[in-house]
């Protein structure tokens, strides 16, 4: 369907003018009615984005762009532009954004330290209607609290820790994790932070979690609760509240009831745009939405109503056009901005070091790590480039600690194994996305008898040696007793083939020894025509690198057959049933497919598998690795609910980044499971790698003889979080 999307922006893009504005109005939520409407007068267009962080990289760039950013968008922001990103108006709605206070006992001498210990503490949970964040929620907590960076447990139990040995009988209702058998093992291993709320315990649901605090409060006779200034000022003006309770501000002080002081007070949205264009985009809103900026007096536009749809500008909001000011310096005179190079930021320097492959995934890193910061998930994330930037320098990177965790494309898998890595999640497969292996020869063939035992001596084409084409035809060999059983699978398939092309079997970087890299190279060459050597890099100056230069590589007779992943043909050969009349498939179970083409049933591929996996590398000792791990395990919990699963979102990791795709992520993921739960795909793709390392075993120094063992330790010390 996503042709359908641009082929709708083009028409709201290629309205009927001889001139067409550079000005985009850069928006998520597209409606090609009213960006017809709004590019009539030849002002603006409509720039249709999934993600907002793509508007800010736009304006970056000192591009004519204007876009209105939610609270959370503008202070994810802040922390990463420079002066260049500007903001030029405020949005001020009916009901204003949130403001966090703390109340205390009156009598309570001040200060956010020590002076907390001992205290009955009324918090309002994580769970609320209105958009905040952990960062929020505990910003008291770690004014109070520090970790005793023990080894041997997580940063998140660390934290739970620390608030019940710290503050007295508590209540803390709702979901602390989103591992529901690690939040169950939290609420029971430190059952003081829920004494306070009532026979249900920390099961207690909050229905107005920030009032509840303050209900939490006199109920229990507490000493302190986190609420809304909003809550506070209806509570003091009940009864002897006023008498009893103050306010404790962020430094220590203490406030009146009728003197409040703020803790976090939640950003306007804001129109930002480039510095170069505020002046214009300022006298743009002036002029387009001219009843929104001067309610009383303004003139509706005659396509204001467009705008505001396309805004998501409410009939009672109003419009503030402010002074230009860099976005940077609006964010921190309101709000403490954090600074994820501050080494307060990496609690217990244990960071997540998450390897990337290439500048623009650095940069989408980069943004995962301060939307991380900005929402309080533990621990931080820290960006590593790989050094030859590619996949496999990519695993080296983990193998030799300098990066703990990367997404990696299924093609890698076996090589991870060779290199002592161990998978940490698997990114959930949209199924048009699926890798479906299979065999395939051409149509006029008459050489193939209907026994896959005819395949020995062929000349194969592979699109790249140790991917996972290479892996499941290997497995489909050994599962019909054609090689023998074992997982030297580098020597076992090199002696089933006759001279065939598998690029990359000369490359020694990917551990997969007793290759016959002249016979596996033989039939492999240059996308330049005008050389005759042989090439076997695995790369695109290679004819037959990839699924479809497999299947070149069968079409122009250098092979008798090809295994591809038909999902990774391109779209267009897919859709074209001449040329796929060219070829037929081999099932697994050796029959040949009775129609000539690609369009056959899930019986007839070797295998079906995920796209890829999160890869985890090995530590100096299990205890470490364990440690790691389990963080691990819990940051990417957190990190799908926040940046994935939630709809409203400051950061969309499975997504787009500055309009570029499948970074970190593919954009076909909807999620991430841990243990692989049960979707078939991924079990396939889990028993296929099992399979690969059991049997008669090749020595190889990059497989010590102690890796099962310390696998098997590591496992067993994280049942609970899978």
């Amino acid at each position: 369907m996503e042709w359908l999307i641009w082929a709708s922006l083009a028409i709201c893009f290629g309205c009927s003018s001889a001139q067409v504005t550079p000005n985009k109005l850069c928006i998520e939520s597209f409606n090609s009615d009213a960006c017809q409407q709004v590019a009539r007068d030849q002002d603006m267009n409509c720039q249709y984005v999934t993600s907002r962080v793509d508007c800010v990289l736009d304006i970056e760039q000192n591009l004519p762009t204007l876009t209105l950013l939610n609270s959370e968008d503008a202070f994810l922001a802040a922390g990463l532009v420079t002066n260049t990103t500007t903001v030029i108006a405020e949005v001020v709605e009916e009901n204003a954004p949130y403001q966090t206070v703390v109340i205390v006992k009156w009598g309570y001498l001040g200060g956010v330290s020590d002076q907390l210990k001992g205290l009955k503490y009324c918090h309002p949970g994580y769970n609320h209607d209105e958009r905040i964040t952990k960062w929020v929620l505990e910003e008291l907590d770690w004014k109070a609290v520090s970790l005793n960076c023990s080894a041997n447990q997580t940063l998140t139990e660390q934290k739970f820790q620390a608030l019940a040995s710290f503050f007295g009988s508590s209540c803390r209702p709702g979901k602390w994790t989103e591992d529901q058998q690690f939040d169950a093992y939290l609420k029971s291993t430190y059952p003081s932070l829920c004494e306070l709320c009532g026979s249900a315990g920390c099961s207690t649901n909050y229905r107005v979690p920030l009032n509840d605090s303050l209900t939490c409060l006199t109920n229990n006779d507490a000493d302190l609760a986190l609420s809304a200034l909003s809550y506070a000022e209806t509570f003091f003006s009940i009864g002897s509240n006023a008498q009893n309770y103050q306010y404790l501000c962020p430094n220590g002080s203490l406030a009146s009831s009728t003197n409040p002081c703020v803790w976090t007070k939640q950003l306007s949205r804001l129109f930002v745009t480039s510095s170069s264009s505020a002046s214009d985009m300022q006298t743009y809103l002036q002029t387009k939405l001219a009843s929104f900026v001067n309610p009383e007096g303004g003139t509706p536009y005659s396509l204001e109503q467009h705008l505001a749809s396309l805004l998501q500008l409410g009939r009672l909001d109003k419009i503030n056009v402010i002074a230009a000011t860099p976005l940077s310096s609006y964010v921190a005179e309101r709000r403490v901005v954090p600074n994820a190079d501050d080494p307060e930021a990496d609690k217990c320097n244990a960071s997540i070091m998450w390897s990337v492959i290439n500048d623009p995934e650095r940069s989408k890193c980069t943004w995962l790590r301060q939307a991380s910061l900005t929402h309080g998930l533990l621990p931080l994330i820290s960006c590593v480039q790989s050094v030859d930037n590619d996949s496999v320098s990519n695993l080296d990177n983990i193998r030799n600690l300098k990066a703990g965790i990367a997404y990696i494309d299924a093609n890698f898998g076996y090589i991870a194994r060779r290199k002592q890595l161990i998978n940490v999640g698997y990114p959930e497969t949209d199924t048009r996305q699926l890798s479906k292996i299979s065999i395939v020869v051409r149509n006029d063939s008459t050489w193939y008898d209907g026994r896959l035992s005819s395949l020995a001596g062929k000349h194969a084409c592979i699109p790249e040696y140790g991917g996972k084409e290479w892996l499941a035809f290997v497995d489909l060999l050994r599962n019909n007793s054609l090689i023998n059983d074992t997982s030297d699978y580098g020597s076992v398939f090199s002696q089933f083939v006759g001279e065939s092309c598998a690029p990359g079997a000369k490359d020694k970087d990917i551990d997969i020894p007793n290759t016959d890299g002249e016979n596996l190279c033989d039939r492999c060459y240059p996308v330049d025509a005008t050389k005759t050597a042989k090439y076997c890099n695995a790369d695109s100056l290679n004819k037959y690198f990839q699924s479809s230069g497999a299947l070149l590589c069968l079409r122009e007779n250098n092979g008798d057959y090809a295994v591809v992943s038909l999902n990774d043909l391109p779209g267009d050969y897919l859709a074209n049933a001449t040329e796929q009349e060219q070829f037929r498939i081999i099932s697994k179970n050796g029959s040949l497919a009775a129609y000539a083409g690609f369009n056959v049933d899930e019986e007839a591929p070797i295998i079906i598998i995920i796209s890829g996996e999160l890869v985890f590398g090995n530590a100096s000792s299990v205890t470490t690795a364990t440690h790691t791990y389990n963080d691990t395990v819990l940051y990417l919990r957190e990190m799908e609910v926040e940046f994935g699963s939630r709809l409203e979102k400051s950061f969309k990791v499975f997504d787009r980044f500055n309009h570029t795709r499948n970074l970190l992520f593919p954009d076909s993921t909807p999620g991430i499971t841990i243990s692989g739960g049960s979707n078939k795909y991924i079990s396939n793709y889990q028993e296929l790698l099992k399979r690969s390392q059991t049997g008669q075993t090749v020595s190889s120094s990059a497989l010590p003889v102690a890796l099962p063992i310390f696998v098997a330790l590591l496992l067993a010390a994280i049942t609970r979080l899978v």
